[in-house]
């Protein structure tokens, strides 16, 4: 057995040396049975070109020094002939604000971007100036009161698309539409006597103090909101001067505005008296920024908005309705800003 286990393993033996020196005899003369496949190296794939060459990302805070006025007109001739139209006249001017904001933008590779920004501040000096009349629009009172307080908050948010005019780039035309939040409070003190038609037999002789100017007489709360239509023009000037200029059309502008007297208890609990309407407007802007370096940049311009609108003005806790008329508000200032601009791909 052991013989016959020898004898079969040196037969495959030599079978496998005899294979093996054919095979190789074959290759030397026919060449290899089948061509080497060449695997190609591995290598870095590039990424597509960026259609937006602008930085996709900016953030910044800015500082918006205004001065505004709010002005409307109630008409109570419905109620009696013996109003005059209109029958009260209220002036709040030359009323200050100091605001902070934060704003941002975003553009996405195919040139579409959103925008906005956020603000909130202080209000405070300037007067309000309210005047009365019956029928004939004879004055029978004329009052001055000064405005202390209280404060401003707003919001832009617009959604456009970037559309490039030439110029390598340095000229960029972006219409948008949006929305617009701007509501401002304001507090009045005291109450002195101007000049009126009837020899002051209402409040009082000319100069004279009806309400002592530490009291508060009344508070008057505008809140705005507004569709936008608009387009922002960006050009660069000079290698780091861009100039930015936007503008806005307000063609449904909604107002909101509660107006409280807290001398006046036969009016009821403050708010006693609310407007409405649905009105237009439109809002302007224009900045000059200064890129200190790719990512930082300081700019500065002006802003001015304005609304206005016609409608209802109800006195709530008698459910009378009267005509509101020319309700107008008005705000222009200046701005400073800085923002870090950066891109994601």
């Amino acid at each position: 057995m052991t013989l016959l286990r020898g004898t079969c393993l040196a037969l495959m033996a030599s079978a496998l040396i005899a294979g093996s020196a054919h095979a190789q005899a074959v290759i030397a003369t026919e060449g290899p049975l089948q061509d080497p496949v060449d695997v190609p190296r591995p290598y870095a794939i590039p990424l597509p070109p960026n259609a937006n060459p602008r930085p996709q990302w900016e953030v910044g805070m800015r500082y918006w020094w205004s001065e505004g006025s709010t002005r409307f007109d109630i008409d109570s001739t419905r109620l009696s002939p013996v109003y005059g139209s209109p029958t009260s006249t209220l002036t709040y001017d030359g009323v200050t604000g100091n605001a902070l904001e934060f704003f941002m933008s975003a553009r996405n590779e195919t040139q579409t971007f959103f925008k906005g920004f956020v603000g909130g501040g202080w209000l405070g000096g300037g007067s309000l100036d309210d005047e009365d009349y019956l029928a004939g629009q004879l004055k029978f009172s004329d009052t001055y009161s000064e405005i202390d307080g209280e404060g401003t908050v707003y919001v832009t948010l617009d959604v456009g698309q970037d559309f490039d005019l030439g110029y390598s780039g340095n000229l960029v035309l972006s219409p948008f539409v949006g929305f617009n939040y701007w509501q401002e409070s304001m507090n009045a003190y005291g109450a002195r006597c101007n000049r009126d038609q009837v020899g002051g037999a209402f409040c009082g002789p000319p100069g004279s103090t009806a309400v002592p100017f530490g009291t508060k007489v009344i508070n008057n709360k505008s809140m705005w909101s507004s569709l936008r239509l608009g387009a922002e023009l960006t050009a660069r000037l000079l290698d780091r001067v861009t100039f930015r200029g936007d503008a806005a059309f307000l063609p449904a502008a909604y107002l909101l505005n509660e107006d409280s007297h807290f001398l006046r208890a036969d009016l009821g609990p403050t708010p006693n008296i609310e407007d409405s309407g649905t009105g237009w407007g439109y809002q302007l802007e224009g900045e000059l920024k200064i890129d200190v370096d790719d990512n930082w940049t300081l700019g500065a311009g002006v802003r001015y908005w304005y609304a206005e609108t016609g409608g209802l003005s109800e006195f709530i806790q008698s459910r009378t309705e009267v005509d509101l008329q020319d309700f107008t508000s008005e705000r222009f200032g200046v701005f400073g800003n800085v923002s870090y601009r950066f891109s994601t791909f």
